[in-house]
């Protein structure tokens, strides 16, 4: 689900180039269509207590995977005007609004708590595997068959897992108690919501680094075979890393706000290199803030869970409201400053907001300890 929700966006950024060879988009279209799929998915994650109350968790998973199918198959078979393409991102955004609350209260409920750190990091790897066959889609498929092709093949994916997400029950573990999602406590409302703010600035910069990598190749002198391929290596790279350090967690060794502080400040490092005027030093960067840069998520939806055990649902669909609205934000912004052609100055402004998110790390760590979370 995790996968297909995502697609949307990652085939928009990584196929870009074809999609304006063949639909008449101006500069600014393709981030204007990404923004508006993390916007929409922001309004739906905000609305996430509103929506349980019509929709249970499982519900919420199936609506999702019908959006995804509707904007992949959408975006396939009818554009015949660009601003069709911001329509269905739009739908592919609720989509993933609603995905992820839904997944993070069944990780919760049916997963021991020794593991659910490795849990979290198998279920937010979707997220970089699904830049992976986006950026695998470009030589594969893209070059020979064609981009809605690409689309076509995601959306008809969808469908054969849209069945047995509608059939099969999840079972529980032995030993796990599962409870209905219960309401937030009032006291972790302002420590949630400065963690949505650490999130909106670290998910703007690290979403927007991955959605134009394959641009940024470009204008590196990075022919567009490699530059697909760049970006299945760092997704590949952050996939591995969500599951890792998720595993390390599960351990207790290291605290998971640490860990989630040492990944943004990777991310910042690797911006920092890819806004210097070298190919090598691009795709050094570009590794780096999409690997070890981009492994933080899924440390922050366990870490939530913990802090909200009984409304986990609700707890990550706040903290997620963040992560959208940076992701919403930052293709805007890096996609009005790539067009100026400046982009070393696109990956400065990335790198800056990634270090803003480290300072606000520390904010947060204090605020929990303020309440007796740490």
């Amino acid at each position: 689900m995790t996968i297909l929700t995502n697609m949307p966006v990652f085939l928009l950024g990584a196929l870009a180039t074809e999609i304006t060879a063949t639909v008449r988009v101006p500069a600014y279209g393709i981030g204007l269509a990404i923004g508006v799929y993390w916007a929409s998915a922001a309004l739906t994650s905000a609305c996430t207590s509103v929506i349980g109350r019509v929709l249970n968790e499982k519900r919420m998973g199936v609506t999702a995977l019908l959006l995804a199918v509707l904007s992949l198959a959408g975006s396939a078979a009818w554009i015949p005007w660009w601003p069709w393409l911001i329509m269905w991102a739009g739908l592919g955004g609720a989509g993933n609004g609603l995905g992820h609350p839904s997944s993070n209260h069944l990780l919760v409920t049916n997963v021991r708590a020794s593991s659910r750190g490795l849990a979290f990091g198998v279920k937010q790897a979707a997220v970089p595997l699904a830049g992976l066959l986006a950026g695998a889609s470009i030589p594969l498929i893209a070059l020979t068959l064609g981009w809605p092709v690409a689309f076509l093949l995601m959306a008809a994916l969808g469908v054969f897992v849209l069945i047995p997400t509608i059939l099969v029950r999840a079972t529980p573990s032995t030993g796990i108690v599962v409870r209905p999602a219960g309401r937030l406590e009032p006291r972790l409302r302002p420590s949630l919501v400065l963690m949505a703010t650490m999130t909106m600035f670290a998910a703007g910069a690290a979403n927007s680094a991955v959605a134009f990598s394959v641009t940024g190749a470009l204008e590196r002198g990075i022919a567009l075979g490699p530059a697909g391929a760049l970006l299945a290596a760092g997704s590949a790279s952050g996939a591995i890393t969500r599951i890792v350090i998720g595993r390390i967690v599960d351990r207790g060794q290291v605290s998971a706000l640490l860990l989630i502080r040492t990944a943004v400040a990777a991310c910042a490092a690797g911006l920092v290199l890819m806004a210097v005027p070298s190919s090598i030093s691009y795709a050094v960067g570009f590794l780096l803030a999409a690997g070890l840069g981009w492994g933080w998520p899924g440390l922050v939806h366990l870490f939530v869970s913990h802090m909200a055990p009984g409304a986990a649902a609700g707890a990550t669909g706040i903290v997620q409201t963040g992560s959208y609205i940076g992701s919403a934000i930052g293709p805007v912004l890096t996609g009005l400053v790539l067009s100026s052609g400046n982009s070393t100055l696109t990956w400065m402004m990335l790198a800056t907001m990634a270090a803003t998110a480290v300072a606000i790390s520390f904010l947060v760590g204090r605020r929990l300890r303020e309440i007796g979370l740490m």
